[in-house]
């Protein structure tokens, strides 16, 4: 595949959803001059003219523009530092959007080159935790920091990010966007609870927890799991050989046969010959009903009856990415060990997670020797309380600000279940009778978290050109055609994504499942077969 080819098909995934263009003041980007409009308490450390070349030649044009680098200093809890970066293209298309980084933050996520060339305003920050590496969960010590990782730096850093690209463009009027998965969804979903449209007039929000879910409790209770019962522990060849076979047994149970599991609800009777023929024992066998099924708690979760559903086992083999890891428990603890080092040795993310969470509260603390649901809970959740609301799942600002929200989630996602944005979205539209006019969900056939797997890769894109006519014209988004695209082999497929409660169907039996033009979104069902 010739990268010119390539070209256009990012093109074609990408769509144009472009305002007119307005010239940037060039002359403006200089370190002095860009600190001269910054609001107070804003360090501009560097400000320089480049060009914001995709790297693979995507776009054959130069597009220049201006690369701010700085740091926020917040107070009360403080004095803390949040870093970031805004880039501010010459083709300024009157939209700004700041982008959530994931894990627990502590560096500044990578501007696109393809929404700069578009001309988009892009910002980003550290979260001010600091930390070393994305499982590293070790600041919530330190107020300062928590505050800013919780709400905070996203707040100030938006804000500060926002006046600069106002001033240096000679506007008062912005459009203004934030888009993350994971943690950086985080960083979205929380502006959007405690604030509304205040700094952000669309959001769009990919894998991440709600405020009131039991995802850490319960990942914690995994990881402990393994480390009581090391015998429980299945390797990644194992959960390959699983995913194969059930890849195999239920790639048709949603009518389409195209090496993606669309909908794993759908598997209603699963075979446990499968896990056998893998060589799966009792324990292991055990230890994969832990994962996969809804586990009930004492109190609490999204739908506030103790329920937190499962991993979906539409892609089993990533679970090693995220749950399990490539080297068996025991796993040491991380009190004088490198988070990063503990990553490439294999040991599992929600290991060293839930360590450094619990040491950073109770320092000779093991996580895997918590017997108490309430402990687990308050050690586990944000602010070491269980919620860091009084109700949780309040909505209300966000709901009276005009502002909108489009909810996305991998359905083979390791790292969490993508049942749980489900359920955020529906105790929403139980709740607030105009839920419709602002909260969008829509899950993502064959995607692992975030990014990966045998779904599309241009998904974030396609969201936000979603989101920019509901946000700017009130068109809300039904139907989102995506892409999977690959530098060796272009275009592989096409996938139409639906906003729930309508699912994606075949229009008929024998179309090609790989062309999104051959499906439809449509109300009456849950699975996307014929």
């Amino acid at each position: 595949m010739r990268i010119k080819q390539f070209a256009v098909l990012v093109a074609i995934g990408l769509g144009a959803q472009a305002a007119p263009a307005l010239a940037a003041p060039s002359e403006g980007c200089s370190t002095e001059a860009v600190q001269a409009i910054a609001p107070p308490g804003t360090t501009v450390a560097m400000a320089v003219r480049e060009v914001f070349a995709d790297r693979d030649e995507v776009y054959s044009d130069e597009n220049w523009g201006c690369r701010v680098s700085g740091w926020v200093t917040n107070q009360n809890p403080g004095p803390n530092r949040v870093m970031f970066n805004l880039t501010l293209p010459d083709n300024f298309n009157g939209r700004y959007v700041y982008l959530g980084i994931g894990g627990a933050a502590g560096k500044i996520p990578n501007m696109p080159q393809r929404l700069l060339a578009r001309g988009f305003a892009l910002a980003g920050s550290d979260g001010g935790t600091g930390a070393k590496s994305i499982a590293d969960f070790s600041f919530m010590s330190d107020p300062a920091r928590l505050t800013d990782f919780m709400w905070r730096g996203v707040q100030s850093s938006a804000e500060a990010t926002q006046a600069i690209t106002r001033a240096y463009y000679g506007r008062e009027k912005l459009w203004r966007y934030i888009s993350g998965c994971s943690g950086g969804g985080q960083m979205a979903l929380g502006s959007a609870r405690r604030f509304g449209g205040r700094n952000f007039d669309g959001f769009l929000v990919g894998a991440t927890p709600w405020q009131a879910s039991l995802f850490h409790p319960n990942v914690f209770g995994i990881a402990a799991h393994m480390q009581n019962h090391p015998e429980s522990w299945i390797s990644p060849a194992m959960m390959r050989s699983a995913g194969a076979g059930i890849l195999a047994a239920y790639d048709d149970v949603d009518g389409a046969h195209d090496d993606i599991i669309h909908d794993p609800t759908a598997i209603v009777n699963f075979d446990y010959g499968i896990l056998r023929k893998a060589g799966f024992s009792p324990a292991q066998i055990e230890l994969f009903d832990l994962i996969r099924k809804t586990h009930k708690f004492p109190t609490g979760g999204t739908k506030g009856d103790g329920t937190h559903p499962g991993w979906s086992i539409s892609d089993v083999s990533g679970w090693s990415r995220f749950l399990l890891g490539s080297s068996p428990p025991p796993w040491p603890g991380t009190n004088g060990r490198s988070p990063a080092d503990l990553l490439r040795q294999g040991v599992p993310f929600i290991h060293i997670m839930s360590d450094t969470k619990t040491r950073s509260m109770e320092p000779n603390t093991d996580y895997w020797k918590i017997a108490s649901f309430d402990e687990v809970v308050r050690i586990s959740s944000r602010g070491g309380t269980a919620t860091p609301f009084t109700d949780p799942m309040d909505y209300s600002a966000l709901a009276a600000s005009g502002a909108k929200m489009i909810i996305w989630h991998g359905v083979d996602d390791e790292s969490m279940s993508y049942l749980e944005s489900q359920a955020g979205y529906e105790v929403l539209r139980a709740r607030f009778p105009t839920a419709d006019q602002w909260v969008r969900y829509v899950p993502v056939p064959g995607l692992w978290h975030c990014r990966g797997g045998t779904g599309p890769t241009d998904h974030v894109e396609a969201l936000l050109d979603a989101i920019i006519p509901w946000v700017e014209q009130g068109t809300a988004p039904e139907a989102i055609v995506t892409n999977r695209l690959t530098y060796l082999g272009g275009r592989e497929r096409s996938m139409l994504l639906c906003a729930e409660p309508k699912h994606a169907f075949l229009k008929a039996a024998g179309l090609d499942p790989k062309d999104a033009a051959n499906w439809e979104c449509r109300g009456g069902g849950k699975a996307p077969g014929v």
